[in-house]
């Protein structure tokens, strides 16, 4: 009797699942499965990594929580205190001022 997939374990479907791409794309190319499955492998493996890789190069604002962001925001603005930068006139913080085109 034939096991029914879902009673399978998840690893052995797997396998399952490699063989039977690995063998329709031996019939497309005209190459045996043993030939492919390496090729298979070999691309799974970069396929993994890439959405690893997609997530290391993602920017923290990307990837923070609300709480994360908020931390180090408030951290960056700590970083700030004490220093001597001196403060933005009214007139320099007017929106007339920051458009003049518009006004």
């Amino acid at each position: 009797m034939k096991q029914n997939r879902s009673d399978a374990s998840p690893l052995h479907r797997d396998r399952e699942e490699l063989k039977e791409i690995a063998n329709a794309l031996a019939k497309l190319v005209n190459r045996s499965p043993e030939e492919i499955t390496p090729y298979l492998n070999s691309l799974i493996n970069r396929l993994s990594q890439t959405k690893d890789n997609d997530l290391a190069d993602a920017s923290f604002y990307e990837t923070s929580t609300h709480e994360e962001w908020s931390a180090e925001f408030h951290s960056w603005v700590d970083s700030h205190k004490g220093k001597d930068i001196p403060v933005l006139s009214d007139e320099a913080m007017s929106r007339e001022s920051m458009y003049p085109d518009r006004w």
